[in-house]
């Protein structure tokens, strides 16, 4: 499981170059989308893919270490990822069918939880590279980073807006717990979105760039809320005893893939963005968690 999700909850959650341009005509998964998730039902943590209805699960990945944290380019073609399969956490990609794997950061601190932009060009992860958990971007040939954040508390999940210019995180450097926040790509212009006692993290923006889902405990357990990019309107969509957690938008904007246990242990599902209609989509006794779809 990833091991820097953070905080309390942690013990529920555990987080070709030139292919990113959309040259070639629409990805597969504009007809079909798929979902990538992280499943443990082969021995450790590995990457798989699934269709949007849970059918026809691939295997991407195979290898001792533990590989986590996938998330989809915009074009499809390429899925970036965590992996130690080198001694340490570190930021990979790969081609959407798993073959390709490259190590992008190639550094000898913990880097997490890979977003790309909207354009395809870089990816934005979180790093401990210089002391404590910041938000960096790089291009795709490891060259051109950027450090986003300059904070003594942990910044960290950090998913571009569909415009590319903003990227919403959470960290808790005006609490205890965890809040969501936005900054401008270029590290400017911080903004706490939540200020709640409980944790409020894992962010994810809407294809539209209107609304922001995110994980809350407010309600005594993991929830999935639903809230304006400004912070106003927090609605919890998922109301459910069990822990619900890492919304993903589908790319329409018409869904929410996440991970819940109310089944008994952690299993991908998803809902329509109101809530309605949850769907669980993986069915084994092993983890299946961390889902992207696009």
């Amino acid at each position: 499981m990833n091991g820097s999700i953070l905080i309390s909850v942690a013990t529920l959650f555990g987080l070709v170059l030139s292919a990113c341009e959309d040259t070639a005509g629409p990805p597969p998964f504009e007809v079909e989308p798929r979902v990538v998730f992280v499943s443990n039902r082969d021995g450790n943590d590995e990457i798989y893919s699934m269709k949007s209805d849970g059918t026809e699960v691939l295997r991407l990945t195979n290898h001792a270490a533990r590989d986590g944290r996938p998330a989809w380019s915009p074009n499809g073609e390429l899925i970036a990822f965590t992996s130690e399969r080198d001694g340490n956490r570190e930021i990979y990609v790969m081609n959407a069918d798993g073959t390709g794997v490259r190590n992008l950061s190639q550094n000898g601190a913990a880097e997490n939880n890979p977003s790309w932009s909207p354009d395809g060009q870089r990816i934005a992860f979180s790093s401990t590279r210089d002391g404590n958990e910041e938000i960096y971007t790089v291009k795709l040939d490891g060259t051109g980073l950027v450090r986003v954040t300059n904070h003594a508390a942990t910044d960290t999940w950090p998913e571009w807006s569909p415009d590319g210019a903003r990227l919403v995180f959470h960290a808790n450097r005006d609490a205890t717990t965890n809040d969501v926040y936005v900054v401008h790509a270029d590290g400017s212009a911080v903004t706490r979105l939540t200020t709640h006692a409980a944790v409020d993290q894992m962010p994810t923006w809407s294809p539209d760039g209107r609304s922001i889902a995110f994980m809350s405990t407010r309600d005594g357990n993991p929830e999935i809320y639903v809230m304006a990019a400004d912070g106003s309107g927090q609605v919890n969509r998922t109301s459910n005893a069990a822990a619900d957690g890492r919304p993903s938008w589908s790319r329409n904007g018409r869904q929410i893939t996440f991970m819940s246990m109310r089944d008994g242990n952690m299993e991908v599902y998803t809902m329509n963005a109101d809530g309605t209609l949850p769907t669980r989509l993986t069915n084994d006794p092993a983890i299946d968690d961390f889902p992207y779809i696009k």
